[in-house]
Protein backbone atom coordinates (compact mmCIF):
# COMPACT_ATOMS: atom_id res chain seq x y z
CA UNK A 1 0.00 0.00 0.00
CA UNK A 2 2.65 2.50 0.82
CA UNK A 3 4.14 2.12 -2.28
CA UNK A 4 1.10 2.61 -4.24
CA UNK A 5 0.67 5.61 -2.21
CA UNK A 6 4.16 7.09 -3.53
CA UNK A 7 2.99 5.72 -7.07
CA UNK A 8 -0.14 7.71 -6.68
CA UNK A 9 1.60 10.50 -5.06
CA UNK A 10 4.49 11.13 -8.37
CA UNK A 11 1.44 10.62 -10.52
CA UNK A 12 -0.77 13.16 -8.95
CA UNK A 13 2.75 15.61 -8.97
CA UNK A 14 3.31 15.05 -12.62
CA UNK A 15 -0.39 16.03 -13.50
CA UNK A 16 -0.40 19.02 -12.00
CA UNK A 17 3.07 20.20 -13.32
CA UNK A 18 1.56 19.27 -16.73
CA UNK A 19 -1.11 21.80 -15.96
CA UNK A 20 0.96 24.45 -15.77
CA UNK A 21 1.98 26.82 -19.22
CA UNK A 22 4.95 26.62 -21.88
CA UNK A 23 6.18 29.68 -22.92
CA UNK A 24 7.78 29.22 -26.27
CA UNK A 25 8.93 31.80 -28.28
CA UNK A 26 10.22 32.35 -31.81
CA UNK A 27 11.45 35.13 -33.55
CA UNK A 28 13.61 35.70 -37.32
CA UNK A 29 15.00 38.53 -38.25
CA UNK A 30 17.39 36.54 -40.99
CA UNK A 31 18.67 34.19 -38.25
CA UNK A 32 16.44 32.08 -36.17
CA UNK A 33 15.54 32.72 -32.25
CA UNK A 34 13.66 29.85 -30.77
CA UNK A 35 13.36 30.22 -26.95
CA UNK A 36 11.26 27.79 -24.33
CA UNK A 37 10.22 28.77 -20.98
CA UNK A 38 8.60 26.68 -18.28
CA UNK A 39 7.83 28.12 -14.50
CA UNK A 40 10.78 30.09 -13.40
CA UNK A 41 13.05 28.11 -15.82
CA UNK A 42 13.94 29.15 -19.32
CA UNK A 43 16.02 27.45 -21.84
CA UNK A 44 17.21 29.14 -25.62
CA UNK A 45 17.22 26.53 -28.23
CA UNK A 46 18.11 27.83 -31.31
CA UNK A 47 21.10 29.54 -31.08
CA UNK A 48 22.56 27.61 -28.63
CA UNK A 49 24.26 28.80 -26.27
CA UNK A 50 28.03 28.55 -26.62
CA UNK A 51 30.14 26.68 -23.55
CA UNK A 52 32.11 28.63 -21.87
CA UNK A 53 36.05 26.71 -22.48
CA UNK A 54 37.73 26.41 -19.58
CA UNK A 55 40.42 28.68 -18.54
CA UNK A 56 43.86 28.32 -19.24
CA UNK A 57 47.08 29.79 -18.65
CA UNK A 58 47.51 32.89 -21.23
CA UNK A 59 50.81 32.01 -22.88
CA UNK A 60 53.03 34.74 -23.79
CA UNK A 61 51.44 37.88 -26.07
CA UNK A 62 52.05 37.81 -30.05
CA UNK A 63 51.87 40.46 -32.19
CA UNK A 64 48.66 41.34 -33.34
CA UNK A 65 48.04 41.04 -36.84
CA UNK A 66 45.72 43.42 -38.74
CA UNK A 67 42.13 41.57 -39.49
CA UNK A 68 41.85 40.46 -42.99
CA UNK A 69 39.51 43.18 -44.96
CA UNK A 70 37.57 40.02 -46.42
CA UNK A 71 37.15 37.78 -43.56
CA UNK A 72 35.44 40.65 -41.22
CA UNK A 73 32.71 41.51 -44.22
CA UNK A 74 32.27 37.93 -45.03
CA UNK A 75 29.13 36.57 -42.74
CA UNK A 76 27.34 33.11 -43.28
CA UNK A 77 24.19 33.23 -44.47
CA UNK A 78 21.01 32.57 -42.60
CA UNK A 79 18.61 30.02 -42.13
CA UNK A 80 15.96 31.32 -44.47
CA UNK A 81 18.84 32.15 -47.62
CA UNK A 82 20.44 28.43 -46.96
CA UNK A 83 16.99 27.09 -47.40
CA UNK A 84 16.55 29.34 -50.56
CA UNK A 85 19.95 28.17 -51.90
CA UNK A 86 19.26 24.51 -51.58
CA UNK A 87 15.98 24.18 -52.61
CA UNK A 88 15.06 27.26 -54.58
CA UNK A 89 12.25 29.65 -53.88
CA UNK A 90 9.97 27.33 -55.66
CA UNK A 91 11.02 24.20 -53.18
CA UNK A 92 10.65 26.50 -50.09
CA UNK A 93 7.22 27.91 -51.01
CA UNK A 94 5.92 24.05 -51.26
CA UNK A 95 7.91 23.12 -47.89
CA UNK A 96 5.96 26.43 -46.19
CA UNK A 97 2.46 24.83 -48.01
CA UNK A 98 3.41 21.37 -46.53
CA UNK A 99 4.16 22.97 -42.68
CA UNK A 100 1.00 24.86 -42.58
CA UNK A 101 -1.21 21.55 -43.63
CA UNK A 102 0.77 19.54 -40.60
CA UNK A 103 0.23 22.93 -38.49
CA UNK A 104 -3.52 23.13 -39.43
CA UNK A 105 -4.36 19.67 -38.91
CA UNK A 106 -2.62 19.99 -35.02
CA UNK A 107 -4.81 23.13 -34.24
CA UNK A 108 -7.58 21.00 -35.03
CA UNK A 109 -6.66 19.28 -32.06
CA UNK A 110 -5.87 21.92 -29.45
CA UNK A 111 -8.94 23.56 -29.52
CA UNK A 112 -8.53 26.89 -27.61
CA UNK A 113 -5.51 25.78 -25.62
CA UNK A 114 -2.95 27.79 -27.82
CA UNK A 115 -2.97 31.58 -26.78
CA UNK A 116 -0.86 33.30 -28.28
CA UNK A 117 0.35 36.74 -26.62
CA UNK A 118 2.54 38.18 -29.58
CA UNK A 119 1.71 37.38 -33.61
CA UNK A 120 3.81 39.31 -36.23
CA UNK A 121 4.70 38.11 -39.57
CA UNK A 122 6.08 40.26 -42.26
CA UNK A 123 7.27 38.45 -45.61
CA UNK A 124 8.72 40.95 -48.85
CA UNK A 125 8.81 37.81 -51.71
CA UNK A 126 11.33 38.64 -54.83
CA UNK A 127 11.34 37.11 -57.86
CA UNK A 128 13.42 36.80 -60.82
CA UNK A 129 11.06 39.22 -62.78
CA UNK A 130 7.78 41.35 -61.85
CA UNK A 131 5.95 38.44 -63.42
CA UNK A 132 7.67 35.68 -61.54
CA UNK A 133 7.43 37.82 -58.26
CA UNK A 134 3.28 38.50 -58.76
CA UNK A 135 3.10 34.66 -59.22
CA UNK A 136 5.32 33.61 -56.20
CA UNK A 137 3.76 36.46 -54.11
CA UNK A 138 0.26 34.78 -54.59
CA UNK A 139 1.85 31.27 -53.40
CA UNK A 140 2.87 32.58 -50.72
CA UNK A 141 -0.08 34.39 -49.59
CA UNK A 142 -1.93 30.96 -50.49
CA UNK A 143 0.07 29.14 -47.78
CA UNK A 144 0.07 32.13 -44.82
CA UNK A 145 -3.38 33.77 -44.96
CA UNK A 146 -4.94 30.24 -44.58
CA UNK A 147 -2.83 29.62 -41.57
CA UNK A 148 -3.45 32.52 -39.85
CA UNK A 149 -7.11 32.18 -40.14
CA UNK A 150 -6.75 28.68 -38.89
CA UNK A 151 -5.09 30.18 -35.63
CA UNK A 152 -8.00 33.03 -35.21
CA UNK A 153 -9.96 29.92 -35.52
CA UNK A 154 -8.84 27.18 -33.13
CA UNK A 155 -6.46 29.25 -30.92
CA UNK A 156 -6.54 32.34 -28.88
CA UNK A 157 -4.82 35.48 -30.92
CA UNK A 158 -4.11 38.63 -29.48
CA UNK A 159 -3.61 41.79 -31.78
CA UNK A 160 -2.03 39.33 -34.66
CA UNK A 161 0.03 41.26 -37.41
CA UNK A 162 0.34 40.04 -40.87
CA UNK A 163 2.03 42.09 -43.98
CA UNK A 164 2.61 39.86 -47.02
CA UNK A 165 3.91 42.27 -49.78
CA UNK A 166 5.22 41.73 -53.88
CA UNK A 167 9.11 43.23 -53.56
CA UNK A 168 9.12 44.11 -57.00
CA UNK A 169 11.86 47.32 -55.88
CA UNK A 170 13.49 45.05 -53.78
CA UNK A 171 16.97 43.10 -54.04
CA UNK A 172 15.97 39.80 -52.17
CA UNK A 173 13.56 38.10 -50.32
CA UNK A 174 13.23 39.09 -46.65
CA UNK A 175 11.04 37.64 -43.81
CA UNK A 176 10.96 38.46 -39.76
CA UNK A 177 8.50 36.08 -37.63
CA UNK A 178 8.02 37.49 -34.07
CA UNK A 179 6.01 34.50 -31.97
CA UNK A 180 5.12 33.73 -28.27
CA UNK A 181 2.33 30.81 -27.16
CA UNK A 182 1.71 29.55 -24.21
CA UNK A 183 0.32 26.39 -23.96
CA UNK A 184 -0.03 23.58 -21.14
CA UNK A 185 2.19 20.54 -21.40
CA UNK A 186 -0.72 17.91 -21.22
CA UNK A 187 -1.82 18.81 -24.86
CA UNK A 188 1.08 17.99 -26.41
CA UNK A 189 2.27 14.44 -26.09
CA UNK A 190 0.65 13.04 -28.94
CA UNK A 191 0.63 16.49 -31.02
CA UNK A 192 4.44 17.07 -30.72
CA UNK A 193 4.88 12.75 -32.31
CA UNK A 194 2.91 13.58 -35.02
CA UNK A 195 4.05 17.23 -35.60
CA UNK A 196 7.44 15.22 -35.60
CA UNK A 197 7.23 12.75 -38.01
CA UNK A 198 5.05 15.27 -40.58
CA UNK A 199 8.15 17.72 -40.26
CA UNK A 200 10.61 15.29 -40.82
CA UNK A 201 9.07 13.69 -44.22
CA UNK A 202 8.63 17.27 -45.48
CA UNK A 203 11.95 19.30 -44.75
CA UNK A 204 14.55 16.34 -43.62
CA UNK A 205 13.28 13.95 -46.64
CA UNK A 206 12.65 16.39 -48.87
CA UNK A 207 15.05 16.15 -52.31
CA UNK A 208 16.82 19.21 -53.29
CA UNK A 209 15.45 21.09 -56.14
Amino acid sequence: MTALKIILIILAVLLLLMLFPIRITVDYDGQPRVGVGYLFLKFQIVPPKEKKPPRKKKPPKKPEKEPDAKKTQEKKPGTLRRLMDRYGLDGLIEMLKDIVKIVVELLGGLGKHLYFTRFRVRICIVGEDAADTAVKYGYVCSAVYPLVAVLREHSVLKNPYTDISAGFLAEKTAAELELTAKIRPLFLVGLGLKALFGLIKSVLLRKPS
